[in-house]
């Protein structure tokens, strides 16, 4: 179980990557912010990387329970609990507050592909298809595992568009998009591309 201090450095932390960036911020900040000693931070997370990583994968929890939670009481048709990850994300892209993606900040200020910030980006987008997967599974979709990619490849190019427009109009023409997508689904010709199966790994 974590530690109080440890969780407070990734509420500090997370809060401070999110407005101005990974590289940016010092640990030193992130340290006297927080409150705590140096050796927290080793003794926790190794190194400020690993705080990165311990921030990336609890904001992938957090934002996909938060998702999953918004469509389930928003309605109980499967369907419709597809296109309402859209509608929340349009909520999130109208908050003042929206400063982007973070996963997709990581992504760009870890070029590295393996590197363990990048490794953990990669993962949060496969939690999101994983999502997605799981909702068409739900709605009786042929082969949700490529519907699940194509509707998360839809979301992240949301989430890129509305950090340079800071406007709620991405989520609603990603929206639009999925609902043409989810009706071609439902056709009986309906064949998803093949490279919508190697998309995870892109």
């Amino acid at each position: 179980m974590a530690s109080r201090k440890s969780e407070k450095l990734i509420h500090i932390a997370r809060r401070l990557f999110e407005t101005e960036g990974f590289h940016t911020t010092g640990i030193d900040r992130i340290l006297a912010e927080a409150g705590v000693a140096k050796m927290t931070l080793y003794n926790n997370f190794g190194s400020k990387d690993g705080l990165i990583v311990a921030v990336l994968n609890r904001s992938s929890k957090d934002m996909i329970d938060r998702l999953k939670k918004i469509v389930a009481e928003a309605s109980t048709d499967p369907c419709e609990q597809i296109l309402g990850v859209f509608d929340a994300l349009a909520m999130w892209f109208s908050d003042p507050e929206f400063c982007g993606c973070m996963f997709q900040a990581a992504v760009a200020e870890f070029p590295d592909p393996q590197s363990k910030p990048a490794q953990a980006a990669r993962a949060h987008q496969g939690a999101v298809a994983d999502m997605f997967a799981e909702l068409c599974t739900n709605a009786e979709l042929p082969d949700p595992q490529a519907l699940g990619q194509m509707l998360a490849m839809i979301a992240s190019g949301a989430m890129c568009t509305a950090r340079q427009t800071q406007t709620r109009e991405p989520a609603d023409h990603a929206r639009q998009i999925a609902e043409i997508l989810l009706e071609r689904a439902c056709s009986t010709n309906f064949t998803p591309p093949h490279a919508a199966s190697s998309a995870k790994s892109v």
